[in-house]
């Protein structure tokens, strides 16, 4: 792939690049919309995601060629003009990492030419749109020599895409695709950036990914919807108890705070938060633990309520979460922002032929196509390749 990007380079632009790159996807393990609530994650970088080539220029012209999206084009734009702009399609990404480095007083004088070309489905629920701004950041400071840590690159990239291009997401994707250890997950506390890497080394169990082929947009989707209910919940909780976050909050405070939420909606959000923050935590001990067998049954119990209480599945996701389950799965949850996306499956190494099969004609037998399945591996987070 590294070889394909660098010669897509010199096709659009006629000469070599000065420098090639990695952005990778991430999974999530456990910790489905706690990120945004203060509550914890458990997510790690998979060996799918996006390359780049790139070289400086001498002007103020970024020119922009996606092989995804290659019916749009070379896309360029000039750096005295950064606002949103919806002709420049997915190039908002890149466009908006500028505005938000300029309008924090970093110098940045000169343009560049880029060429992105990946293999993480857009809408898959891996984080694409994370993948890209931490690239495109990664790569502009490393143009520009600006001096900006890891940590300030997912702090930045999270503002981009709340403030920019306008979904309220909290900060898990940006901080694991900017942090990522190969053979490590990270647990992150959301609401103080405090983190720690645990080993994971499979050794005879797989994550295995099955996409829905569904995709969605999030900005069009329930997800800021799902944002704001959350917000309200903790607006009539703070009438009643002192606290940050939702998330601070145990199971045994939602028995006695419950009364004071009406909304029935509402109250489930609420359930499903506090039970979820505990799961990351058991999950983060089971993962130390290597018990993968509790650490199956906390992913299918995730998946239960994000589907019941957070509401933010599917009928194809339960549906691929219950095949999954049925083919030998240890556990099995939709990842992601929810809508659409994939699925993530714990196999034991032993079972993987088996699993494969099973779960492939149960799908064809349903859906009528073959599966899009991926055997992923834990790996570092982004960076420049040699």
């Amino acid at each position: 792939m590294k070889d394909t990007v660098k010669n897509l380079f010199y096709k659009e632009f006629c000469y070599n690049p000065d420098k090639l790159y990695f952005s990778p996807g991430r999974v999530n393990i456990i910790g489905g919309h706690t990120d945004y609530n203060g509550g914890a994650v458990l997510p790690f970088c998979i060996d799918l995601g996006i390359y780049a080539a790139v070289s400086k220029r001498k002007d103020k012209i970024i020119k922009v060629y996606s092989t995804n999206m290659s019916k749009k084009g070379i896309i360029n734009f000039n750096l005295n003009n950064l606002d949103y702009d919806k002709n420049r399609n997915y190039v908002n990404y890149v466009s908006g990492v500028l505005h938000k480095l300029k309008s924090l007083g970093y110098i940045i004088h000169y343009g560049f030419d880029m060429v992105i070309s990946g293999n993480l489905p857009r809408g898959g629920g891996l984080s694409s749109s994370a993948a890209l701004l931490v690239l495109t950041t990664k790569i502009i400071k490393d143009l520009m020599n600006l001096d900006i840590t890891d940590i300030e690159i997912a702090k930045i990239t999270k503002a981009v895409e709340n403030q920019y291009i306008g979904v309220q997401c909290g900060i898990m994707d940006q901080f694991i695709i900017a942090k990522g250890k190969k053979d490590n997950v990270i647990y992150l506390e959301s609401s103080t950036l405090d983190f720690e890497y645990i080993p994971c080394e499979l050794n005879n169990y797989k994550f295995v990914l099955i996409n829905s082929n569904v995709a969605r947009k999030l900005t069009n989707s329930e997800y800021n919807t799902r944002q704001a209910e959350t917000q309200e919940v903790l607006k009539i909780l703070r009438k009643h108890v002192n606290i940050n976050h939702i998330c601070d909050l145990s199971p045994k405070d939602y028995n006695i705070y419950e009364q004071y939420i009406e909304s029935h909606d509402l109250k489930k959000r609420f359930k499903h938060l506090v039970n979820e923050h505990l799961r990351v935590k058991q999950a983060r001990d089971a993962l130390q633990n290597s018990d993968f067998e509790s650490l199956g049954k906390l992913l299918y119990a995730a998946h239960i309520s994000a589907k019941n209480l957070y509401q933010v599945s599917s009928n194809i996701l339960d549906e691929l979460v219950e095949m999954g389950m049925d083919s030998g799965s240890l556990g099995s949850k939709m990842i992601g922002g929810g809508f659409g996306g994939s699925t993530l499956n714990l196999i034991k190494s032993d079972n993987m032929e088996s699993f494969l099969t099973d779960f492939t004609i149960k799908y064809k037998n349903r859906f009528r196509r073959t599966p899009i399945i991926n055997i992923v591996n834990i790996v570092d987070g982004v960076r420049e390749l040699l």
